[in-house]
């Protein structure tokens, strides 16, 4: 299995309008022990930590310990990337065990423009979100900045790529707004139309922006059908691929056959060939 995303936890600080996680409700059970077995079964190439928010998880640190073992008792080691909002205050003490534990921070940034930030994510902490991609770079992680274009924020493409390449991140991912799980509802407020996503990744591939941002600039995927290959798992232990109108359930944690559900993501079609464990 190449990628799993672990939708670690419901809470977070914002309240972005298009949220695709609000589906997974409100947490009131945390079944991480259950999830980390099976990532260590499962043993994927590269495991996300996502959420609502993953770095205000108080479990945090103890999960990423657990997936560490998991690996090394495996004889490997893990491709850890965090998906954060960059929106959490944290002291010395995390930013070294993030520094020491993960090799990616995938910080979204939206927007530099607080009128449009705050629209977009239903508070304004941007000043806390660039401060945090500071320090993040100034403690030596590997920092991605993730960009997601939509009809708010695209013409601010330039001046985010700009900023990038003052701070020194690592690389850039700009995204495009997808509307599907929770977003789907509102696309008609934040989707790009398809000529103007076309050419933004024309304009990447060509170098327009080779001359702004000096580093790795990685274009949004052209289409939803390329995310089959992403398995996910929210903090219920349920695993899904994501659909225009929601979640394409394959089961839980706790009773998917492992065999087969990697043969399913080789093929593609992991809605057909999903099997589960006789009980």
């Amino acid at each position: 299995m190449k990628n799993l995303c672990y939708e670690s936890t419901s809470n977070c600080l914002l309240k972005c309008p298009y949220c695709i996680s609000s589906d997974n409700g409100v947490m009131k059970k945390d079944h991480y022990l259950e999830i980390i077995d099976f990532i260590g079964n499962l043993l994927p190439e590269r495991l996300v930590i996502s959420g609502g928010e993953p770095l205000i998880d108080p479990l945090l640190k103890e999960k990423i310990a657990l997936i560490i073992k998991k690996y090394h008792e495996a004889d490997k080691e893990p491709y850890i990337s965090i998906s954060t909002n960059g929106t959490s205050l944290m002291d010395q003490d995390m930013w070294l065990f993030l520094k020491n534990t993960i090799q990616c921070l995938d910080i979204s940034l939206p927007s530099l423009n607080h009128d449009t930030y705050a629209q977009m994510r239903g508070v304004d902490l941007l000043n806390q979100v660039l401060i945090n991609i500071r320090k993040a770079v100034s403690y030596g992680l590997n920092v991605r900045l993730s960009i997601i274009m939509t009809k708010q924020n695209y013409n601010e493409l330039e001046n985010l790529l700009k900023f990038a390449n003052e701070v020194n991140v690592n690389s850039v991912r700009v995204g495009r707004y997808f509307p599907f799980r929770d977003a789907y509802d509102i696309k008609d407020d934040y989707e790009l139309d398809e000529t103007t996503v076309i050419r933004i990744i024309d304009n990447i591939n060509n170098g327009k922006y080779a001359n702004i941002y000096r580093g790795k600039i990685l274009p949004p995927i052209r289409s939803l059908s390329m995310m089959k290959g992403y398995l996910n798992v929210n903090f219920d232990g349920m695993l899904f691929v994501p659909n225009m109108q929601g979640k394409q359930l394959l089961g839980s944690v706790s009773d998917v056959d492992i065999n087969a559900l990697e043969a399913s993501f080789k093929d593609s079609q992991p809605k057909i060939f999903i099997k589960y464990k006789e009980k």
